[in-house]
C-alpha cells in the first residue's frame, strides 16, 4: 500500500482537529496522531527492506561488523582495554547514527514530503514523526547487538539499566523538535541543509563516540559543554554500568524544553508558508 494510500484511509477516521488545525495546534494535533506516523514509518522500513532475505537485520549485522572492526583498531590506536572500549563504543555509535540521521533526514523532511504537503492537509508534524519514528525502529534493532557485546565481555547488567528507557523516551523526543526546527529552516533556506550535513559530520570529532572524556584530562569541560554528549549519555551510561552524572539528565531535559519552543515559535510563524516553500 502507497504512503498517499494510508493517509487517505487514516484521514477518514481523523476529527475536526486534524482539518481545522493551525500553526499553533500542529505539533499537537499531529504528535497525537500516533496511528497515522506509526504506519508511514514502519511502511518505510518495509519498502526499504523488500524482497530482503533477513529485512532491517541487515542494519543490525553491519553494526556488528562496524562496532567489532573499529572497537579493535581504536582500542589498539588509543591504549584502552577492549572489554570496556568495545561496549563503550559499540552504545555511543549506534545513539550517534540515530542522532546524526535524524538530523540529516530531519532537515530535509518537509522537502521529502512536499509531493503530500501539497496535495493533503494535514499536521506537518506527522512528517516529521514519521522520520524520527522509522529512525528510532532502526534504533532499536541495533541497540540489542550492543548488549550481546556488553554480556560477551563480561558485563552485567545493574538496576541502573532501567535508566535506558526515560533515556530513549528523551532521544525520541528530541527527534520531533529537531526535524521541526530544521525542517522549517531548510525549506526555507536551501543552503542550510548542506550546512547541517557538514555540521554534523564535524560535531562527530568534538562529540565523545569513539575517544572518552577522560582523555581530554582537565579540557574535560570541553566535552560538557556539548549537548550531543549528554544526549548519547542517557542511554550509554546505564548500559555500560557507567555513573550518569546529574548534569546530563539536566541538559537533555533543558534542551528539550528548548528546543519544543523554539520549534512550537517557527511552526506558529510558518506553517502555512511551508506548503509554498516547498
Amino acid at each position: 500500500m502507497a504512503a498517499s494510500d494510508i493517509l487517505r484511509s487514516n484521514v477518514e477516521d481523523q476529527n475536526e482537529s486534524w482539518h481545522n488545525h493551525s500553526g499553533k495546534s500542529d505539533i499537537t494535533v499531529g504528535l497525537k496522531a500516533t496511528h497515522v506516523w506509526l504506519a508511514l514509518g514502519w511502511h518505510d522500513i518495509r519498502q526499504r527492506y523488500r524482497r530482503s532475505v533477513i529485512g532491517p537485520f541487515w542494519f543490525t549485522l553491519s553494526t556488528l561488523i562496524m562496532v567489532g572492526v573499529l572497537g579493535i583498531l581504536y582500542s589498539t590506536l588509543l591504549g584502552q582495554e577492549i572489554h570496556h572500549y568495545l561496549p563503550y563504543l559499540g552504545v555511543g555509535l549506534v545513539v550517534w547514527q540515530y542522532i546524526s540521521t535524524v538530523v540529516n533526514e530531519g532537515a530535509n523532511t518537509f522537502i521529502g514530503s512536499a509531493y503530500l504537503i501539497k496535495q493533503i492537509r494535514m499536521p506537518l508534524t506527522i512528517h516529521v514523526a514519521r522520520v524520527v519514528w522509522r529512525n528510532f525502529v532502526v534504533l532499536m534493532h541495533s541497540l540489542p547487538v550492543v548488549f550481546l557485546f556488553l554480556l560477551a565481555f563480561g558485563h552485567r547488567p545493574g538496576i541502573e539499566l532501567f535508566l535506558v528507557i526515560p533515556g530513549l523516551f528523551l532521544l525520541l523526543l528530541h527527534g520531533a523538535w529537531i526535524g521541526i526546527v530544521l525542517g522549517i529552516l531548510c525549506a526555507r533556506y536551501r543552503d542550510v541543509y548542506p550546512i547541517v550535513g557538514n555540521l554534523i559530520q564535524v560535531a562527530f570529532f568534538f562529540t565523545p563516540v569513539m575517544w572518552q572524556v577522560s582523555l581530554l584530562k582537565d579540557k574535560a569541560w570541553l566535552a560538557e559543554l556539548n549537548p550531543l554528549y549528554h544526549m548519547i549519555e542517557i542511554v550509554r551510561a546505564p548500559m555500560i554500568n557507567s555513573h550518569l552524572e546529574l548534569a546530563s539528565w539536566l541538559w537533555s531535559i533543558g534542551l528539550l524544553l528548548v528546543g519544543f519552543a523554539l520549534a512550537q515559535y517557527l511552526m506558529q510563524r510558518a506553517r502555512n508558508r511551508v506548503p509554498y516553500w516547498v
